[in-house]
């Protein structure tokens, strides 16, 4: 019906006012029936006038504190990917992609961890495994990294030790939020 008709005509009255939200501009241009259409959005990204300084001092904080975190997940990409960023906002990272990794490095003597990020759903076997030991051997802040996310989900993990449950696709403001609180 819409390619019939030529639709509403909403797109284009939403998109322009979300843009102007944003105190910017959209423009459409068109040669004409059949030969589709330009939009073009303009959008602030720096205010005019402003000096690097004053933009450096909006950007990321570096951390209360630098933590000493254990990231246990089984997908490569993730892991890598989270353990760079964890890098990046200035923590010592250490990883695992299974259990018996994260219970061997948990069980170190001489490494003191302040955060455990782990998957529930690990190769042999659950994040569950992994905070029981974890909170045996040391005081620590747990963190579920899961795709489970229903209300059960959360009062299992709360049960197993978890401190906190973040739902994959992790929201890296949710998770920055998370370890500002254990660091403070």
């Amino acid at each position: 019906m819409t390619r019939q008709f030529g639709g509403l005509g909403l797109g284009l009255a939403i998109s322009k006012h979300l843009v102007e939200l944003h105190q910017g501009s959209i423009e459409a241009e068109s040669r004409g029936r059949s030969f589709g259409a330009t939009f073009k959005v303009t959008l602030d990204t720096v205010p005019e006038g402003a000096r690097k300084a004053d933009l450096d001092s909006r950007g990321r904080k570096p951390p209360v504190k630098a933590l000493h975190i254990l990231l246990v997940e089984d997908h490569q990409d993730t892991r890598r990917m989270l353990s760079r960023l964890l890098t990046h906002f200035g923590h010592e990272v250490l990883t695992a992609d299974n259990v018996r990794s994260a219970l061997k490095i948990i069980s170190s003597e001489e490494l003191e961890l302040d955060v455990l990020l782990c998957d529930i759903g690990l190769p042999d076997g659950s994040g569950y495994e992994v905070i029981s030991q974890a909170k045996r051997k040391q005081r620590i802040k747990a963190v579920a990294l899961t795709g489970f996310g229903t209300e059960e989900d959360l009062r299992r993990s709360k049960k197993a030790g978890f401190d906190f449950h973040l739902v994959k696709p992790i929201d890296l403001h949710e998770l920055q939020t998370v370890l500002d609180k254990v660091a403070v």
